[in-house]
């Protein structure tokens, strides 16, 4: 198990080695260690690539090893219980963790939308404000819609909570 986790310390840290823990980044199962968080399990197994920027799609990786971590952003879980926006350096992995990467399509290495690069010098801020205008029955009908399912980082579950909160 070690031997295929080249970039894993043999010793130290806070990491139980004698307790495996399977888990699934975008439905690879992938093997790390009790204490460890979703990140430090998925440079061990040497995911390099965890993410797409917001605006141009651009490859992003893990950064840093704390919560002011910028690119790893990962959704938890699924179905009805799904976490958009969770820092994979702050995730404690745990058996059985579901994870995916935000922001791309259809996957991780090949995000269609990565095109976004090359229209770089056009997609200034608020260019769609001046640039999808006319004619006016298409911003409502076919402008706002391809933008608003374009923008964002996560995708919401869909479906209601089954938990129950005491508050709000």
């Amino acid at each position: 198990m070690m031997t295929s986790q080249t970039n894993r310390l043999g010793t130290g840290g806070l990491i139980d080695r004698s307790t495996p823990l399977s888990f699934r980044f975008d439905g690879k199962t992938l093997v790390g260690f009790k204490g460890d968080t979703l990140a430090s399990a998925l440079v061990a197994n040497g995911v390099k690539l965890v993410g797409r920027s917001f605006k141009y799609h651009r490859p992003r990786g893990i950064l840093t090893a704390g919560s002011e971590e910028p690119n790893a952003l990962v959704e938890l879980r699924s179905g009805a219980r799904r976490e958009a926006n969770t820092k994979a350096t702050t995730a404690e992995l745990y058996e059985g963790l579901e994870a995916a990467s935000q922001n791309r399509w259809p996957s991780l290495n090949f995000d269609v939308m990565s095109v976004n690069q090359l229209f770089a010098p056009i997609f200034v801020a608020g260019f769609y404000y001046k640039t999808f205008m006319w004619p006016a029955k298409f911003w409502e009908a076919i402008y706002e819609p391809a933008i608003r399912r374009a923008a964002g980082l996560g995708r919401a579950a869909g479906v209601s909570d089954p938990d129950h909160y005491d508050k709000a």
